[in-house]
């Protein structure tokens, strides 16, 4: 029997033959991004050091608590819905306007209907600038 088209099954072969390496990128390059920490600006948050003077400052979808050297960075999100967060200095907390969660300045949960505590968020320092994200 004659071979109808020689070149469209060396092509297939070939195809056939790169699939492993393109599956393996494909998987690697994600687990390398979230493996890596590059200090991105249109990915990251990046906040002067020298901005943190009170103890709560509230960015763009995170607030950032410093206390004596300590600095803890968390998401301004209810962990319930996802709503953003208002702080109430008077008593200490960070409240829900949606459902009325609360948290305490530590991102312990105080109340629900939210059912965890505040996500913490990673962040570097480098050269006096808080990397973000």
């Amino acid at each position: 029997m004659k071979d109808v088209n020689p070149k469209r099954r060396k092509i297939l072969k070939n195809f056939v033959k790169a699939l492993p390496f393109i599956g393996g990128g494909a998987f690697l390059y994600p687990l390398y991004k979230f493996t890596s920490f590059e200090e991105n600006p249109k990915d990251s948050l990046i906040i002067p050091l020298s901005e943190l003077t009170s103890s709560i400052s509230k960015y763009p979808n995170v607030f950032i608590r410093k206390e004596d050297e300590n600095i803890y960075v968390f998401n301004s999100k209810c962990t319930h819905l996802g709503c953003g967060l208002n702080i109430d200095d008077k008593n200490q907390k960070f409240v829900c306007p949606c459902h009325d969660s609360e948290f305490d300045f530590n991102g312990k949960r105080l109340k629900g209907p939210a059912k965890r505590d505040l996500d913490m968020l990673s962040f570097k320092i480098k050269d006096s600038l808080l990397y973000i994200g």
